[in-house]
């Protein structure tokens, strides 16, 4: 541990000094071009010193030490604070991957781990993959802290380069390289899926300014995913520095798949880094000050902060006030924090990657002869899939399943669309059929019933008393149309509404209508109307969705439903006395197929 201490002072020193310069970042590797960050983590334990040292170091008695060390400050959460050794409260008592914080442990770990080959440090490490794990939203970011909700620690943090190590760990883990070859394939698989979902959220993250890709902010958003401020002095912004090493990654990610969407996203990043380069600039010190001063003959420059809308640098003081010249901040502020650096030299210098022309996918199954997709952005999330069940995924780029369905759709042909193309604002795909079919449009609950929107394109279809639920929590409504084989639909827009899901569609055989001399039967697939009133919660006659939603009003004791006395003994679902969640339990259930009938 002395030696630890002794390792932690220098850097102190070393940290002290690379803040002086207008450039903080420097290399992993002679081979690794990713950017690190002098930390305030290095403090106590020296990460990015001890990351640079042999394999065999790992296995000598001060690596061992550390390795203690980083088992005994281990939260029950299972990552790090930043400074290890250093005790905090409030947020920064979580874990966090700031400061090289989590990620630099875990690594320490695995690498120890191969050297002494004890089960405990493995066991640690893995501890703390799991806590990355709980880092990531559902729409793929990985949060500052963990444990944190309503503070700026709960936003998506790229900040000093946290959001790639993660996605390093987990493309080590997926590909069982580097420091993880011995993870378990259930591990490797895991990580492959949270790689997947942080990507999608960075391309989903980049900052458009009319229209054109720009780069990313320090943070984001953990919900709308804008730009969001960190410290007073950290406004939303286009950031260099951090954008700097998301670009890298992305760009040998974007070389290894093709991917047109990474390839686009990073061409985009590229060139607005050449536009936004400063020329014959330098910033430096000037006594106790630092200074602009022209220099024709200076290196390239760029400014830590752009303004979102302007595309000029962006400087603020710590009572968040926003300047555009340098000198107009505070000098404790002018000289404390690096406005300016050369962040940028890496990323201009990479070569344009080639795009791909833009294709529409087109798409076969059995029931559907051709599913054409417009969508160019999304579409390789497009697909048709078999046998539509509980457990089925609903979308391409998302992992939400089917939870109930009604049986009018089981075992349908459906199509796998993908939920950000919930954002295209022209028609999405054309579907055509291969046999007579009924094709089924299921769309998300609160586009009608809380924001009143139904796409106009689908007035010509019939809604129908079908019901399915996900495992997002998400109820759909169901229209129904039905095709002659060979006869083609258009599949509109869902409205560019970007706080619901996406659609998705179904297609099963049409009905046959067997011949006959005298009379003629058609069989529907239309679910029987109720022999009692029970579940008719709005008093109109038949049961279907919109009593489920009432109910779940009721239950939430919104008294403007407007129900009726009938509707109040008609809700009354479960057997039991009083309307409570049993009820809407119940009623779901039924609508459901799940239940043959009320128990009442």
């Amino acid at each position: 541990m002395k030696n630890s201490l002794l390792k932690g002072t220098a850097a102190m020193l070393c940290a002290a000094l690379l803040m002086q310069g207008t450039g903080l970042s420097f290399p992993k590797s002679a081979n690794d071009s990713y950017t690190l960050f002098a930390s305030a983590a290095e403090a106590d334990y020296p990460w990015s010193t001890y990351l640079k040292n042999s394999a065999s170091w790992f296995g000598t008695s001060e690596a061992i030490q550390v390795a203690e060390d980083c088992l005994t400050y281990q939260l029950s959460e299972g990552g790090w604070q930043k400074g290890m050794g250093t005790e905090h409260t409030g947020d920064w008592a979580h874990t966090t991957i700031d400061n090289d914080a989590t990620t630099s442990q875990i690594r320490f770990l695995m690498r120890t781990y191969g050297q002494t080959g004890q089960q405990k440090y493995f066991d640690a490490a893995m501890k703390g993959v799991d806590a990355l794990f709980k880092m990531q939203y559902s729409n793929g970011g990985y949060m500052q802290c963990l444990n944190t909700p309503g503070t700026y620690h709960a936003h998506i943090t790229l900040n000093d380069g946290a959001y790639v190590h993660v996605m390093e760990i987990m493309k080590e883990m997926r590909d069982k390289t580097g420091d993880f070859t011995a993870v378990s394939d259930a591990y490797s698989a895991k990580a492959a899926a949270s790689l997947e979902k942080a990507i999608q959220c960075l391309l989903d993250m980049q900052i458009e300014v009319k229209g054109v890709k720009t780069a990313w902010c320090q943070q984001h958003d953990e919900n709308t995913l804008a730009p969001a401020s960190a410290r007073a002095y950290e406004l939303p912004s286009v950031c260099t520095s951090e954008s700097a090493g998301v670009i890298q990654f992305l760009y040998k990610e974007a070389q290894a798949t093709g991917r047109a969407d990474i390839i686009r996203s990073v061409n985009a990043a590229i060139q607005w880094f050449k536009d936004v380069t400063l020329y014959g600039i330098k910033f430096v010190s000037q006594g106790d000050d630092k200074v602009v001063v022209q220099d024709a003959n200076a290196d390239p420059l760029w400014a830590r902060f752009y303004d979102i809308d302007k595309q000029i640098p962006l400087f603020s003081d710590r009572d968040s006030s926003v300047h555009y010249d340098v000198s107009e901040i505070s000098q404790e502020r002018r000289t404390g924090y690096a406005w300016y650096g050369n962040w940028g030299k890496n990323v201009v210098n990479l070569a344009l990657l080639e795009e791909p022309a833009e294709v529409e996918p087109e798409y076969t199954g059995t029931l559907i002869s051709s599913l054409l997709v417009h969508d160019t952005k999304n579409g390789g999330s497009w697909s048709i899939q078999k046998n539509l069940k509980a457990g089925s995924t609903i979308y391409g780029d998302r992992d939400f399943t089917v939870t109930t369905l009604n049986n009018a759709l089981a075992g349908a042909e459906y199509v796998q669309t993908a939920c950000n193309s919930k954002s295209y604002s022209g028609n999405l795909a054309e579907l055509t059929a291969a046999q007579d079919i009924l094709v089924y449009v299921l769309i998300d609950l609160r586009l009608p019933t809380e924001q009143g929107v139904t796409p106009d394109w689908l007035s010509g279809w019939t809604e129908r008393d079908i019901w399915l639920t996900s495992s997002n929590t998400v109820s759909y409504l169901v229209y129904e149309k039905e095709l002659k084989a060979g006869e083609t639909v258009t599949l509109g827009s869902n409205g560019t509404d970007v706080s619901v899901v996406n659609y998705f569609a179904a297609a099963v055989p049409a009905p046959v209508i067997p011949e006959t001399t005298t009379t003629t039967t058609v069989i529907t697939t239309k679910p029987p109307i109720l022999k009692v009133l029970t579940g008719d919660v709005d008093d109109n006659g038949i049961v279907d969705v919109r009593d489920a939603v009432m109910l779940a009003r009721i239950v939430s004791e919104d008294t403007g439903t407007g129900v009726t006395a009938q509707g109040l003994i008609n809700a009354e679902c479960d057997g039991a006395e009083n309307i409570k969640s049993g009820d809407l339990k119940v009623l779901l259930q039924y609508l459901a197929n799940s239940i043959p009938d009320f128990p009442v």
